[in-house]
């Protein structure tokens, strides 16, 4: 079974990760009853406007009609075709299904994220329909996206991290054979990049100014800025050395060589030996 490292300090939750064997730790959590949304259901705090949607790029990306380029908080799904790379599977499905849920013309809630925008210019956001629900809670019950918590947009990321567990443990969308498998690090290939799963041993953990870094296999390796690291256990963190990890995120290859940043603990996990 896989134990998350630690509460996360920000949101005062406990988030148990145990989707991994298939078997569903206790959670308890709770939101405030709001009207037309049932408990249990990933609430706006606030919604700052309400505006159409003009049209959805992918499973994760939406254009409204008073032209922001949104990118959903909180979620990750599989890419479409690019460049020359062909469509991740479900990239499609996940794309069709958004694009069901919110038809151009649909009316959303908006809650902008603590950081409004990201690295390309796309607003970052939590939707909601006139009823209340969740968009990013939806696509992840359905199995079309991963649960991935970026701060400092930390609200609603226990209940998408529950949301993805349910997914997992009835193998819905990317979970089922054939989705989003874990990786091994020492058996990374050439087009492995992108988001993924990776699991491996950490055989050496170092200190540098900027980072904590986190060695998996010799062409692979975490980091986790210094600046993050308050979102972790420092008791942990100094002490996995020789751990089994599966960490989530993006992987990029330079020279050969496999890396990938860990913004919060809830993209790392610790397997019980």
């Amino acid at each position: 079974m896989a134990v998350l490292l630690k509460r996360v300090p920000d949101s005062g939750t406990l988030f148990l990760f145990a989707a991994w064997a298939l078997c569903l730790c206790p959670l308890l959590y709770a939101v405030p009853s709001v009207a037309g949304v049932a408990p249990h259901q990933c609430v706006a705090a606030n919604v700052d406007e309400f505006l159409n949607v003009e049209y959805v790029h992918d499973g994760d990306t939406l254009h409204l009609a008073d032209g922001q380029k949104v990118r959903l908080i909180g979620i990750n799904t599989p890419e479409l075709a690019r460049d020359k790379s062909p469509a991740e599977a479900y990239g499609i499905e996940a794309r069709d299904a958004l694009r069901q849920l919110l038809k151009a013309g649909t009316r959303v809630g908006i809650q902008y994220g603590h950081e409004r925008y990201d690295r390309h210019g796309r607003t970052l956001a939590h939707l909601y329909l006139e009823d209340g629900g969740s968009v990013q809670q939806w696509m992840l019950d359905k199995g079309y996206a991963a649960a991935i918590t970026i701060p400092p947009n930390l609200h609603n990321a226990h209940c998408y991290q529950q949301a993805e567990q349910q997914a997992r443990l009835a193998q819905r969308g990317i979970w089922r054979r054939g989705g989003l498998n874990t990786v091994d690090a020492t058996a990374l290939q050439r087009g492995d990049q992108g988001f993924r799963l990776v699991k491996g041993q950490i055989t050496k953990v170092k200190r540098t100014k900027k980072w904590l870094w986190l060695t998996l296999s010799p062409n692979c390796s975490l980091r986790i800025a210094r600046a993050d690291t308050h979102y972790f256990d420092d008791g942990l963190l100094a002490s996995l050395a020789q751990k089994t990890v599966v960490a989530r995120g993006w992987l990029t290859q330079r020279k050969g060589r496999w890396s990938m940043r860990i913004h919060h603990t809830s993209s790392l996990m610790v397997m019980d030996d």
